[in-house]
């Protein structure tokens, strides 16, 4: 299936109803970083409508990979499933309805690759709680970290009291991401 349509489809939506996705320029630098590393196990936090899912879902169904996703919003959440049936993407997708905070504790399994994209002054909690998932030399990005750096100031102390190798890369026109490799 082209995907390329419904994507761009949900991408107009999502902007029409104020949906916080990535760009487009985003979703390809990440799927790039998955298909080169050959991503296997990937956790992501915010799901919103799933169009950043849908496009990790396409290059992790290339070697039977597998994304979990969690999301706050029940409306959220059913809207993406929908769309992952649509995409025929739900068989590479576990996705959960709850607030990760509760959620990530009872995942039993370790991920090469985590997206921390849920609300952004949780994100510290996010990382804190996510660490222990993530395999030696996964990554973690979180993204939003130059526009949303207010909303993440105890992100950033953390990082820096941990002692955790970060980079901050401007992908996007008015933000970026924060890259740490385990």
């Amino acid at each position: 299936m082209d995907r390329i349509p419904f994507l761009a489809k949900l991408k107009k939506y999502g902007i029409v109803n104020n949906i916080p996705n990535i760009t487009l320029e985003n979703a390809c630098f990440l799927r790039g970083i998955i298909r080169k590393k050959k991503v296997k196990n990937m956790l992501e936090i915010g799901t919103a409508n799933g169009y950043s899912t849908i496009h990790f879902a396409c290059e992790l169904e290339e070697w039977w990979g597998h994304i979990t996703t969690i999301d706050f919003s029940e409306v959220a959440h059913k809207a993406a499933l929908e769309n992952f049936k649509q995409a025929k993407t739900e068989k590479t997708i576990q996705a959960y309805h709850g607030d990760a905070r509760d959620i990530i504790p009872t995942l039993d399994q370790k991920y090469d690759f985590i997206f921390i994209d849920g609300l952004k002054k949780r994100s510290k909690v996010f990382l804190e709680l996510a660490w222990d998932k993530l395999e030696e030399w996964g990554i973690i990005v979180i993204d939003d970290v130059i526009k949303f750096r207010h909303k993440m100031e105890d992100l950033y102390i953390y990082v820096d009291e941990q002692k955790l190798t970060y980079n901050i890369l401007p992908i996007d026109e008015d933000d970026g991401i924060m890259m740490i490799i385990k």
